[in-house]
């Protein structure tokens, strides 16, 4: 029997063949399901299996993946098997590397010199020796170990936009291609990455916003379009020209390594990158239920469904950061079993088209008193209305005694708030706290200075509750309003 799955934004399905003589049995329906069931009858078992295979290929022209198991899986494929599921295992690492090179396989030294150059005690000449032969392996081999993302990523063109880099950054880790970095996710570049098992170690990705690019031929392409791809089979139907790369992102088999996803703007400072937002997270949750080892996530981007995102698994998650989002229920989050390990928690709203804001005293209270994050240290909560009120719950819950980051930026904070951190000890045990833009006055400035706690607190207003209830309060709107 041959087996094979299709996934997309919109679906999860598995189509399944079992060939027996004259005869084959199709199985097919919603992965998780048991399906339907039909059987056909041929004259001949050379007429059932020539249909077998018709189906075969018209089910792969639209982008089903085949996923048989094989009979029988070579050492180098056991190798592979354990690493995907065990993506940090130096040894198994190494084991793989002594494997290849014993079958003098370039790669295999390749993977031992970078292995050997994770080791930074080593002395500086035997680390240059090292160096000079890790970059003479790579310009020999580079473009076979990036197969069909190779046009992708060596020679490429200067950027047309001084403004806008355009470059795909690349990065080799252990000997294979490990991190990807694009600023403008296009299908055909999407199409190399999905059908390249040279990828199949992938460990970051980052992608800053989707191409804006049209179908070949289609009639008055702009001037300022990204470029141009194919017409197929395999792209969804009824998805903008714009989205199409995201949508097609959903299909990539090499998801299972991944440890750390970025959608949108490059960080500035740690993580303080409030800039504009102009990338589609519609998806994100899709990606996500394929990273079952992801540890860092950040999703700078609109639309991103963070009642579905909330609720995943995800044990091995350490830093979760959605700016630039309209749904924030922090319920969910607090309330998901699975984020023990998870140590950052950064979000802001995008600027508020309601009547309240995104994230209220409910969040906060949801998140202070959870007690599946116990290994939570660094807190961001912006443009939000809790105020001094907030302030009274961070510390009355206690989790303040282990934050070494509070950053409440955006926010009606008055000096009695401050008043409330300075008298707090644990307040002074804090590494960062940003203030910034809330409405504090030069007095609640001094008296957290006077209490030796290191505050940020530029940019101050007026604004403090009660605000209008048919009316935001400005500094609501100095976040992304694109």
């Amino acid at each position: 029997m041959r087996t094979f799955q299709f996934s997309d934004a919109k679906s999860h399905k598995f189509w399944n063949i079992d060939v027996q003589g004259t005869s084959f049995t199709v199985t097919y329906g919603k992965i998780g399901t048991t399906g339907q069931t039909q059987t056909k009858t041929f004259a001949s078992d050379a007429a059932a299996q020539a249909e077998a295979d018709k189906l075969v290929k018209e089910k792969t022209k639209k982008g089903y993946v085949e996923t048989t198991p094989k009979a029988t899986v070579s050492d180098a494929e056991a190798f592979e098997t354990a690493l995907r599921a065990h993506p940090h295992d130096l040894a198994g690492w190494s084991a793989f590397a002594d494997f290849l090179a014993e079958r003098d396989d370039p790669r295999g030294e390749f993977m031992q010199t970078q292995i050997a150059l994770e080791d930074e005690s080593r002395p500086k000449k035997e680390r240059d020796t090292l160096k000079k032969k890790e970059a003479a392996l790579l310009k020999t081999h580079a473009a076979t170990w990036l197969g069909a993302l190779a046009p992708f990523l060596l020679n490429q063109k200067a950027p047309k936009r001084a403004w806008r880099p355009e470059t795909i950054k690349f990065a080799f880790r252990r000997g294979w291609l490990a991190d990807l970095e694009v600023p403008n996710l296009g299908v055909e570049f999407v199409r190399a990455l999905n059908g390249a098992p040279e990828a199949k170690f992938l460990q970051r990705l980052h992608v800053h916003t989707n191409a804006y690019e049209y179908e070949e031929g289609a009639p008055n392409i702009p001037e300022y379009a990204d470029g141009t791809y194919k017409p197929g089979p395999d792209l969804p139907k009824g998805v903008s020209h714009y989205e199409l790369a995201m949508h097609l992102l959903a299909r990539c088999p090499h998801f299972e390594s991944v440890c750390t996803l970025h959608l949108g703007n490059p960080l500035a400072d740690g993580f303080d990158e409030s800039d504009q937002c102009h990338t589609e997270g519609e998806l994100a949750h899709h990606y996500v239920k394929q990273m079952p080892h992801i540890e860092e996530l950040r999703l700078l981007a609109h639309n991103v469904d963070s009642n579905k995102l909330f609720v995943l698994p995800m044990p091995h998650l350490r830093v979760l950061q959605v700016f630039h989002a309209s749904k924030y229920p922090v319920d969910k989050l607090a309330a998901n079993p699975s984020l023990g390990n998870l140590t950052h928690l950064l979000l802001q709203p995008h600027a508020p088209d309601e009547s309240k804001p995104y994230i209220r005293l409910r969040e906060l209270r949801a998140i202070c008193r959870a007690t599946n994050v116990p290994k939570l240290t660094h807190l961001a909560l912006r443009y939000t209305d809790f105020g001094d009120e907030g302030v009274r719950e961070i510390i009355d819950s206690g989790i303040l005694k282990r934050l070494k980051l509070l950053d409440l930026r955006g926010g009606c904070v008055t000096d009695d708030g401050a008043r409330l951190l300075a008298a707090a000890p644990d307040a002074k045990n804090l590494e960062r706290l940003n203030l910034d833009t809330n409405a504090l006055s030069s007095i609640g400035i001094k008296e957290l200075k006077s209490a030796g706690i290191k505050a940020s607190t530029e940019a101050q207003h007026n604004e403090v509750p009660p605000f209008d209830e048919d009316q935001m309060p400005e500094y609501m709107f100095e976040a992304d309003i694109e």
